[in-house]
């Protein structure tokens, strides 16, 4: 008998029957041709899933041919299955039928034998049931192992296309808050400095419209002073000519006082105002996440040969072993050291000033990572980590340098912990070089290796780099 689970992934979510020349929607989900037609028959405009309401602004359907052609052997055996034998006696003569002729492929009697089918491979019907039946079982067995690997596949397909578009959906979030948050900002900064300009420019409007008018008031007293000289020497008669003349004279030894040099050029308080758009790019690395970290390294976990700067951001190795205490946290055997700052949560990034290096190794690692003796430096193992070194594919390390025709100088580090990615960059340019995806449950550290100079061709340092100088598109997070 078929069995009910196949029978119900057959069968149509809208007319609950077996699919009818089934067609398959973008969502992934199957429908009676004639069924999902129906259903769409009278929406107008955008249509829907009828089983899982996702929305679609063209009407597209796929024939399902890999389903149609399961529906279509799983109802033969069906049929063949179930269907009731019709004819007990052969036609011709009306015995009944005992036989099965496996060359024509039909039941026969006796009499059919013994005239026909005596030179036939012939087998009696009751065993021919019982053969035929084990390889209609067998075949739907196979069929149904079969459908159970589609539908396996499909749910797989469903699921990938469900994670992808969550995914999608959370990074598009995640660029609407981070580009709100730098917008917001930059209106802001926009606003006082529009408001600044303002202030200063008319402080210095109201001065020189000061002076302007001190200047007109003095041109009026000027242009009086002229007319009345003017009329006097219009004058004919001697005694009205004469008449107040030291008054007269008195009143013109006027003096225009000219106001200093007025400029044309906006002050410098104006005009370097340009100059604050690098402190508000400055600013605004503050608003984005995550910003460059600025990193320290742990002196008590640095193997005995390293020599760091007393500023904690450098490190090299220095060919010849230290006497230093044997921390229990010190890397005995490989030149490892770790960084000051541990994560546990959120997003991070960091760089290394790589200079001319030949050999070095740098990621992060776990807390619980063996430091002492051999190391084994791979994620199984705790490390996520990227080097440039000779013969690097042997110690399970991404030969992702050798690759490049230009080596990068500045090697970035961004950390993700809940979306256990750990990715590195070229900081020169951002072009990405490799990505690391793992699960992490405990704390992780910045981890550098400058390997060694015995050779005497390694002798540059790695470098961390600060966040305030590094200038990269990020946020700062806490630690």
């Amino acid at each position: 008998m078929a069995s009910p689970d196949l029978t119900q992934e057959l069968t149509c979510p809208i007319c609950l029957e077996i699919f009818t020349h089934p067609v398959s929607l973008e969502c992934g989900h199957h429908f009676c041709s004639s069924c999902i037609c129906q259903s769409w028959q009278k929406v107008p405009g955008d249509v829907s899933c009828p089983q899982c309401r996702q929305v679609f602004t063209q009407r597209n359907v796929r024939p399902a041919r890999t389903l149609s052609s399961i529906v279509e052997k799983f109802t033969v055996l069906k049929v063949k299955v179930t269907q009731p034998q019709e004819e007990f006696y052969c036609q011709e003569h009306e015995e009944k039928l005992k036989l099965f002729c496996e060359v024509e492929q039909r039941a026969i009697c006796v009499d059919c034998w013994s005239s026909e089918h005596q030179t036939h491979k012939d087998l009696h019907i009751k065993e021919a049931v019982h053969i035929y039946k084990n390889k209609l079982e067998t075949s739907l067995e196979t069929l149904q192992k079969q459908m159970d690997l589609s539908l396996h596949s499909k749910r797989e397909r469903e699921n990938g296309i469900f994670h992808m578009k969550a995914g999608v959906d959370r990074l598009r979030n995640e660029i609407n808050s981070e580009f709100e948050k730098m917008h917001k900002f930059l209106f802001e900064k926009e606003e006082l400095m529009k408001a600044e300009l303002e202030r200063k420019s008319n402080k210095i409007f109201e001065e020189m419209e000061n002076i302007l008018t001190k200047t007109m008031e003095e041109i009026s007293s000027l242009e009086a002073a002229i007319r009345d000289l003017k009329s006097r020497l219009e004058v004919q008669l001697a005694p009205e000519f004469l008449k107040d003349i030291q008054e007269l004279l008195m009143r013109s030894q006027m003096e225009f006082h000219k106001p200093g040099t007025v400029s044309t050029q906006l002050p410098v308080a104006i005009a370097g105002e340009p100059v604050k758009y690098i402190k508000v790019w400055r600013e605004m690395r503050a608003v984005i996440s995550p910003a460059p970290a600025s990193l320290t390294l742990d002196p008590e976990t640095a193997n005995n040969r390293l020599i760091i700067s007393q500023d904690l951001t450098s490190v090299r190795d220095g060919n010849e072993e230290q006497d230093l205490p044997d921390h229990p946290g010190r890397f005995d055997k490989y030149v490892y050291v770790l960084s000051s700052q541990s994560f546990t949560s959120g997003r991070h990034y960091w760089e290394v000033g790589l200079g001319n290096k030949p050999y070095w190794v740098v990621g992060v690692c776990r807390e619980s990572v063996n430091r002492k003796g051999e190391i084994t430096r791979s994620p199984e193992n705790g490390f996520w980590v990227i080097a440039w070194l000779s013969g690097g594919k042997s110690l399970k390390i991404p030969d992702v340098i050798s690759q490049r025709k230009v080596k990068p100088r500045k090697l970035g580090i961004y950390l993700d912990y809940e979306g256990g990615q750990v990715s590195f960059y070229d900081a020169e340019d951002m072009s990405h070089l490799y990505t690391f995806t793992d699960t992490f449950i405990e704390k992780l550290y910045p981890i550098f290796n400058p390997c060694n100079n015995n050779s005497g061709d390694n002798p540059e340092p790695l470098t961390l780099l600060s966040g305030k100088s590094s200038g990269r598109r990020f946020r700062r997070s806490e630690f």
